[in-house]
């Protein structure tokens, strides 16, 4: 599966190898069947995990503009009259 393209997500960047796998079998299941034991896995998979904890992205209006090329909340609120 293909990572997101427009904006990318960092929650793809958290997912472990096999978390991606899982996604890619619950995201192709066509059967009732298949989603139950995908199910089945999904709860072998949290059990096994660790408590990763989530990174904190810290970055000020200016970086993330430039990181993601994002036009200037002004010209925004110019296009939209506000």
């Amino acid at each position: 599966m293909k990572q997101p393209s427009l904006m990318e997500d960092k929650s793809w960047e958290l997912f472990t190898e096999e978390e991606r796998k899982f996604f890619e079998a619950f995201h192709n299941a066509k059967t009732l069947e298949e989603i139950q034991e995908l199910d089945k896995q999904r709860e072998q998979l949290f059990e096994s995990r660790e408590n990763n904890d989530i990174p904190h992205y810290d970055m000020t209006l200016e970086e993330f503009r430039a990181k993601y090329h994002t036009k200037p909340l002004e010209d925004v609120f110019a296009k939209y009259g506000l």
